[in-house]
């Protein structure tokens, strides 16, 4: 079997980091203003990315590290009354774990936003872009090799 079929996730000389960081939800008198705010990533020419969310505060019975959007710079129209700024897709992200995240490849460049639970009273995170083996293309190529004589 061809492995030209498959990205190669495991080379980690594919991957780059695009950020790794750690937040501290603020202390107000409001306690519903006491949450982690959203974290926006520009990202170029890739669709993968995997994504670390740990947290030293979160009890060891919580999951949910948060949520990643894909959110594509653009607009339908230019008489949208809208920010440019559409959501394509959302993933759940689990606690202490590494998690890939493939979003559909929509436009080069595009936000992951990430966004976290109200009860998570801090987190560390690692944002990672796989610049590897582009799997569409690759298809795309077999499908024009079986097509030939």
């Amino acid at each position: 079997m061809s492995d030209r079929l498959f990205p190669d996730f495991a080379d980690a000389m594919e991957w780059n980091l695009v950020a790794r960081d750690s937040y501290t939800a603020p202390t107000a008198p409001t306690p519903a203003n006491n949450r982690l705010p959203n974290r926006s990533f520009l990202i170029e020419n890739s669709h993968a990315v995997i994504i670390g969310v740990n947290s030293i505060g979160a009890r060891s019975t919580w999951s949910t590290g948060g949520w990643a959007a894909q959110i594509l710079p653009f607009l339908p129209s230019s008489t949208s009354t809208y920010v440019a700024a559409v959501q394509s897709g959302k993933r759940w992200l689990r606690l202490r774990t590494l998690n890939l995240v493939v979003f559909p490849k929509f436009t080069s460049t595009w936000i992951l936003d990430l966004s976290f639970p109200y009860w998570l009273p801090d987190v560390s995170i690692e944002v990672w872009r796989y610049d590897g083996r582009d799997i569409d293309q690759f298809q795309r190529f077999n499908e024009l090799e079986a097509r030939l004589p």
